[in-house]
């Protein structure tokens, strides 16, 4: 239940709080006085759009709080406890602030938390019902909406579950159509992939092969120089030129020297060895240059072979990557690719697959649907021709009728859409090409009556429901929002005279222009005062003897209506 509504510097209202009391409570006023204003606030801190054109010309933020008591709704008692927020003795405060640098935020208990949990909890706690509905119930595509909400945890539990399986059938179809989209592309892909790949593997490259052959080249290239210093070193080190002895057999020679005196002193010993030492060494020298030697044969062919080689490599480095390690890792991708195109026509045999057996769960959860929404459909009908006989429409045929689509949806595999026929003798046709407005407002609340204990809110708010209803038909309009507000409270924004006369609390939204600004007050009403604004509902401006008189009349009998219902 609301208990009070605190707003600031939303359009005309600079600072206003209103207390609202527990059954029916109505707002009047004068068209422009600023009751759209109220239920405008009351949806903003519910979570509706928050709009900076709100926010009153001059200020810089503006600010709605609401406080409930939500004692008697365990749903909401156990919603705040899981989002850790303590309601104090029942109560809690909710607070939607807008600045017109565009900040935008919710607090519980002053406690900051995101849009979509504000929303979640007040939508335990209040409904409001305003013009828009009116247009949702002449649209057949919502009708299914007002069926869907009727039909309990059960009924959504089924509808929660179409929505996910058609969710994986669309993840299988996407993937398919992907795999499946642009068939040239994937065959001017594989041929070029497969020309790449046979190119890079037709090479057999291997890691560090280019700087091999590079050096191998080098070798080839210098090749008679490399013969003249190698045979040079082997004629001085090994074999000597005739003219003078290699560096061996000096070092030879000298060891010998070394030795014959060797028995003189110690040192000549120690050097002999040295020397001998340097011949051995120089000896494996010359070992080593014979064998280069021996390798140095070079084919001219080589050279070419060589160099066309790493023509090779160096082309497929242009084209594939600047290194030879880039180059082998491009071939070994393009395999990879092509494996996978390959896999792809298997892959779309295999999701073609998938996407039937998925299609087939999905129409399956779409006719365990449908049976429930035809169950819930018949109680429907039955619970609006109930309601709609307390309001004036006793005779008026109506039902829910749910037709088959060829293809599931999101929502199933129905057409839904509401049939009336207002007077006997006449055919059923659909509500939105016969009804009148006052026969949608009167429907629309019995949709609202049957509604609300479903959805278990504590309070209503019906802004101008009475559109279209005028007489004895405003009368029994009000009568049902009086036994709604038996046990629910109800706050109505109302132009009849006959509806605001049953309220219980009157509310007076009127218009006050100052000097400089025009501010939106609302006052609650005393018993003289609702006999002056019914006299203007039911008059006009002018008040006159009889006006009031029928005023006063009006309230002593409604509160002796109320009495009886």
């Amino acid at each position: 239940m609301l208990l009070e509504l605190t707003i600031k510097n939303i359009a005309l209202i600079e600072s206003l709080r209103v207390e609202f009391a527990q059954g029916f409570n109505v707002l009047t006023g004068e068209t422009g006085a600023g009751k759209s204003i109220v239920v405008d606030s009351i949806n903003l801190a519910l979570g509706g759009r928050a709009d900076r054109d709100l926010i009153r010309t001059g200020a810089e933020k503006a600010s709605v709080q609401a406080l409930f008591d939500i004692s008697n709704n365990p749903k909401a008692l156990a919603f705040v406890q899981e989002q850790d927020i303590e309601a104090e003795n029942g109560l809690i405060a909710i607070r939607r602030e807008l600045s017109r640098e565009g900040r935008n935020i919710c607090r519980v208990q002053d406690v900051v938390v995101p849009l979509n949990t504000l929303k979640q909890l007040t939508t335990q706690l209040m409904d409001i019902h305003g013009q828009h509905e009116h247009q949702a119930l002449m649209n057949p595509a919502r009708h299914m909406d007002f069926l869907d909400a009727f039909g309990g945890e059960g009924h959504a539990a089924a509808l929660a579950e179409v929505q996910q399986l058609h969710a994986a059938r669309g993840k299988i179809a996407s993937r398919l159509k992907q795999l499946m989209n642009d068939v040239s592309e994937k065959e001017r892909l594989f041929d070029m992939l497969s020309f790449q790949a046979q190119e890079i593997a037709a090479a057999k490259l291997k890691p560090g092969e280019e700087e091999k052959l590079q050096k191998k080249l080098s070798v080839l290239e210098n090749s008679e120089k490399i013969r003249q210093g190698v045979e040079a070193a082997y004629t001085l080190v090994y074999q000597g030129d005739g003219r003078a002895p290699s560096a061996q057999e000096g070092l030879l020679r000298s060891a010998e020297a070394m030795d014959r005196i060797a028995s003189l002193d110690e040192r000549y010993g120690a050097l002999a060895g040295r020397l001998r030492e340097l011949y051995y060494g120089a000896q494996d020298v010359g070992y080593e240059l014979q064998a280069l030697l021996d390798d140095l044969d070079f084919e001219p062919q080589l050279i070419d072979k060589i160099a066309g080689r790493l023509d090779l490599i160096g082309r497929l480095e242009r084209k594939y990557g600047p290194t030879l390690e880039e180059v082998i890792a491009f071939g070994q991708s393009a395999e990879a690719r092509l494996d996978e195109l390959k896999r792809g026509d298997e892959s779309i045999g295999e999701l073609k697959k998938q996407y039937k057996e998925a299609d087939g769960r999905l129409r399956e959860a779409c006719g365990r649907l449908t049976e429930l929404r035809k169950a819930s459909a018949e109680k429907l009908a039955v619970a609006i021709c109930e309601q709609l006989k307390d309001l004036g429409m006793g005779k008026t045929r109506f039902e829910v009728r749910v037709e088959p689509e060829p293809k599931p949806a999101a929502n199933g595999m129905d057409r839904v859409e509401f049939m009336i026929s207002p007077n006997p003798g006449e055919p059923m046709k659909p509500l939105a090409s016969i009804a009148s407005g006052g026969e949608i407002s009167r429907v629309m609340l019995a949709l609202k009556a049957i509604s609300v204990d479903a959805e278990g809110v504590d309070a209503m708010v019906f802004d101008e429901i009475d559109t279209g209803v005028s007489g004895r038909m405003a009368q029994v309009v009000g009568e049902k929002m009086c036994l709604i507000a038996r046990n629910r409270q109800v706050l109505s924004i109302t132009h009849l005279p006959q509806i605001a006369a049953l309220g219980d609390a009157h509310f007076l939204v009127e218009k006050v222009a100052g000097e400089n600004r025009t501010d939106t007050h609302v006052r609650l009403l005393d018993d003289e005062g609702r006999v002056h604004e019914l006299a203007r509902l039911v008059g006009g401006a002018a008040e006159t003897e009889s006006s009031l008189s029928h005023a006063a009349n009006m309230l002593k009998d409604a509160a002796a209506r109320k009495r009886e219902l």
